[in-house]
């Protein structure tokens, strides 16, 4: 059993992508081997581009670089139904320069939910309705910041506003853990202006993928 509370995590964005670079392959394998003339170095953190739908727009950590394959850590592509043998190929961008969301005053988490499609049929007597899961809705990660232009982030929170491209949200927990997620980030840069309340900022990052998650370094 289990209680953690994520009271102390720190946010983080990126302000910076790569060039793409060209993966020709992407074993089915866990962790996933991309094969590349350039390999990634280890410890990039990658946004990858790919023919397998439930790979694309995933972030991945490097590791084991050789002279031309690297491993996508936290990437499992064994299943062979999702990730067809000699279909992954695609390319990497890496992503740095990573700013850190200071003064966050609430962090919230929205969508996910489960939607359905529901059916009778006319010839079943008992009225019974049936049910099948569809969609989830998309998920959005909404921050709240305390108003100050002199900080970093506010300048870097309004340039990928109008960039209005896919970067990557990293949350490193107390523990040490982080999360990455694609995100397609949103900010306002007109604060808030209620009586009595500090002035606050809304940034919002909508999720494009997956987040992968990564232990803490030992």
């Amino acid at each position: 059993m289990a209680s953690q509370f994520p009271n102390g995590t720190i946010f983080a964005v990126s302000t910076a992508l790569g060039a793409a670079n060209t993966v020709s392959d992407i074993t089915n394998a866990d962790p996933a081997v991309a094969t590349a003339a350039s390999p990634v170095a280890d410890d990039s953190i990658v946004l990858i581009a790919s023919n397998w739908p439930d790979l694309n727009d995933r972030i991945a950590k490097t590791a084991g670089a050789s002279s031309n394959t690297f491993q996508l850590l936290g990437i499992d592509t064994t299943d062979t139904d999702r990730y067809g043998a000699g279909e992954g190929e695609g390319s990497v961008r890496i992503a740095s320069a990573f700013v850190n969301l200071s003064q966050v005053r609430e962090s919230t988490k929205t969508g996910g939910e489960q939607q359905f499609f529901t059916w009778q049929y006319l010839e079943d007597r008992s009225s019974r309705q049936r049910q099948r899961p569809t969609f989830k809705n998309a998920k959005v990660i909404n921050l709240t910041l305390d108003y100050d232009p002199a900080l970093a982030w506010y300048e870097a929170l309004d340039t990928l506003d109008k960039a209005n491209e896919l970067v990557v949200l990293r949350a490193t927990l107390p523990n040490g853990a982080q999360m990455f997620y694609p995100v397609y980030p949103s900010f306002d840069a007109d604060p808030s202006l209620t009586m009595n309340e500090n002035m606050t900022n809304a940034a919002t990052f909508s999720l494009a993928g997956d987040f992968t998650r990564y232990e803490a370094t030992p």
